[in-house]
């Protein structure tokens, strides 16, 4: 703005300096999706809509499924517990899997809980989740491929039309696979936005009671249960992230799981040669670690292999919101050298402090990324009379070291 100047003496003015800094989008935001195991009584009616009264003339009250809601942020399992009820029995797969993603390093997420169990109801809430972009994984607890596969398939179209979450996919509990030509059979989705995870995992089942050793009384439940993993990955995920940041690929003797007592198969490396390949990401028991994530790729590991990691898949993800959320200023600004130039200095900025952090390949910054944005570079005349502004960014992804190889050689004693 122009200053008034009235009398001789010193004027200050404060510039803008249009340094408009990008922050990174966060990466740790889970959705579940289901029908949980809350009840809420209500009067049980005729089919005239009266209420039924039982012999002493008192309404009979009956458990119904709580009514759909708006997805609900929580931050810990006691809120969880608090707003649904917590783990209400062994088939409960919404409340075991919120219950381990925090527990192996979860800290936020939403609960997208379903009055149906219905196809239509999942479309319904996915589409209202376009709305809210700080979601960067997706759960659908209950629901397994092949079993459920036009309903994971309606997740999975979310995510590649949002750009900025991924599903992991949970397949049918009595899935074995061995051979290549099991996980042909299954024809999983060969989506980059989507990863799954084999095999299922043991836990101690909380309604498991031991027998009574005064009454004798025998025991009720059995003492573990078989459970999907995509619940402890998410947390997993989400704790890689903060710890690491999301271009670390959530596997590794680091990604130790909590909770869980065993492995539904126990997979050997010849097994797993068969496997990854595949882009069967395997959860393995390894001598002094444990139960450890042995695997980091996407659904599209043959599909498409520029987008085979999951770390690479999830880091364009985190760049591509990051930007879209902090450009916004731009939008009918003059489309001239002075703004392409200001989309320049920020983005360039944002990428600089990524490749520091470690979050690309290079040893400088012109190897590790670039961005470009001008007339003749990434803009026709046409382009500028039509309202356009493009930005071209590019990154050198940082893949993970997935098969490390050590020669050995004997040294040869020389006269």
């Amino acid at each position: 703005m122009a200053m008034t100047t009235t009398y001789p003496g010193v004027y200050i003015q404060e510039v803008p300096s249009g340094v408009r800094p990008i922050e990174s989008a966060g990466t740790s935001t889970a959705v579940f999706i289901g029908v949980t195991g809350k009840k809420e009584e209500t009067a049980k009616k005729d089919a005239e809509g009266n209420p039924v009264l039982d012999g002493g003339g008192n309404p009979v009250w009956v458990s119904v499924t709580a009514p759909k809601a708006k997805p609900k942020l929580i931050f810990k399992w006691a809120d969880y517990v608090n707003e649904f009820g917590g783990i209400q029995s062994p088939a409960d797969a919404m409340g075991l899997a919120v219950y381990n993603f925090f527990l192996n390093g979860g800290g936020a997420a939403y609960i997208a809980h379903l009055k149906e169990d219905e196809d239509a109801d999942y479309k319904s809430v996915l589409d209202s989740l376009e709305k809210t972009r700080d979601i960067s994984i997706v759960c659908l607890p209950g629901k397994t491929w092949p079993a459920n596969e036009s309903t994971l398939g309606l997740a999975i179209s979310h995510a590649e039309k949002m750009k900025n979450r991924m599903v992991i996919v949970d397949m049918d509990s009595d899935t074995t696979l061995n051979e290549p030509g099991d996980v042909d059979e299954l024809s999983l989705s060969t989506s980059e936005f989507g990863a799954t995870y084999y095999p299922w995992l043991e836990i101690a089942n909380p309604f498991y009671k031991p027998a009574d050793p005064d009454t004798g009384e025998g025991a009720s439940g059995a003492p573990t249960l078989q459970v999907a993993p995509s619940g402890f990955m998410a947390g997993m995920w989400a704790k890689i992230d903060g710890r690491r940041g999301v271009w670390k690929a959530p596997a590794g003797v680091e990604t130790a799981l909590l909770g869980v007592a065993g492995v539904a198969d126990h997979v050997d490396d010849a097994q797993q040669g068969n496997l990854n390949p595949k882009g069967i990401n395997c959860i393995r028991k390894l001598p002094g670690f444990g139960p450890v994530v042995w695997g980091a790729r996407t659904l599209a590991t043959k599909a498409n292999p520029e987008w085979r990691y999951v770390p690479i898949r999830r880091t364009a993800n985190m760049i591509r919101e990051s930007i879209y959320n902090n450009i916004q200023w731009a939008v009918f600004e003059p489309n001239d050298h002075r703004l392409w130039s200001s989309l320049r200095v920020n983005i360039d900025a944002f990428m600089n402090g990524l490749w520091r952090s470690g979050a690309f390949q290079g040893e400088t910054a012109s190897d590790a990324y670039f961005v470009s944005c001008g007339l003749g570079d990434t803009m026709t005349q046409d382009d500028i009379d039509t309202g356009k502004v493009i930005v071209e960014v590019g990154f050198a992804p940082l893949k993970p070291a997935e098969f490390v190889i050590v020669r050995i050689q004997q040294k040869v004693a020389q006269q």
